[in-house]
């Protein structure tokens, strides 16, 4: 059972609590309501907040404080009121994308909020495959080059923690060969785990890859071995996907 699974009654309770304090700016001039985080994904624990975003028209004054986090009958709102022209025009980047993909719509009167998110939230082509490509070439790069690298400068602690950034890339690579939107950060390992095609034995090797028992030589020879296993069963799929050989990527990169 994942966390996901849990907190349904405090899920419930966060949803009415957001209505509640949502339903205040259902008024002229406000486009549209949404609830992003905890509550659009499905779960709800005592370290998630209630994240409310009031899209308005860019000339409405709504009469108070445009970004706020506060308590309320205790729970923690996090609201931001944010211009819909604005949203329209502007580009948004892979982390708000991520976001809005999981989005629970509370007041869309005209439609426009739903509008916006289906023309905004995309993984577009050409960012798919560019990134599949660096995911696969900065994995290689930091995995096979820069721990090398520091090893030579004699700083194998260094040396270590360029294994991390190498999983960072290829699971950023492997979020692209599942044709998902990056998540932020923090939440990347946690989701990497659940994509529909993963390498053969991914949970068990990228377990060995975050392990570090020391700074020897040994352990890091250890490390690198999984993460390569890894990345050989990326390569011939990634190689597919953008039609070019891994030769090529290192030219683009």
């Amino acid at each position: 059972m994942g966390f996901e699974d849990l907190e349904s009654e405090r899920l419930a309770s966060a949803l009415a609590i957001a209505e509640e304090f949502a339903s205040k700016f259902k008024r002229e001039g406000v486009v549209g309501i949404v609830f992003l985080g905890g509550i659009a994904r499905g779960y709800f624990d005592r370290f998630s907040d209630i994240d409310v975003i009031i899209f308005k028209r860019r000339n409405v004054d709504l009469g108070v404080r445009n970004e706020y986090e506060f308590e309320y009958k205790g729970f923690l709102i996090d609201y931001e009121i944010v211009n819909y022209e604005d949203m329209v025009e502007s580009e948004w980047d892979m982390e708000m994308r991520w976001s809005f993909s999981k989005v629970k719509i509370f007041y869309d009167p005209e439609g426009k909020i739903r509008s916006l998110i289906d023309k905004k939230v995309c993984l577009r082509e050409e960012e798919r495959k560019w990134l599949i490509i660096e995911g696969l070439t900065q994995s290689d790069w930091y995995c096979n080059v820069v721990s090398e690298l520091w090893i030579y400068r004699n700083d194998p602690i260094s040396a270590h923690y360029s294994i991390y950034y190498a999983l960072e890339e290829l699971v950023k690579a492997i979020f692209m060969l599942n044709n998902e939107l990056l998540p932020a950060s923090k939440w990347r390992i946690y989701l990497v785990q659940r994509l529909k095609w993963l390498p053969k034995e991914f949970n068990e090797k990228m377990r060995e890859v975050l392990l570090v028992k020391d700074f020897s030589l040994k352990e890091l020879e250890r490390r690198r071995k999984a993460l390569n296993y890894l990345w050989r069963q990326v390569l011939p799929k990634a190689e597919r996907e953008v039609d070019m050989k891994f030769n090529e990527f290192k030219k683009l990169v």
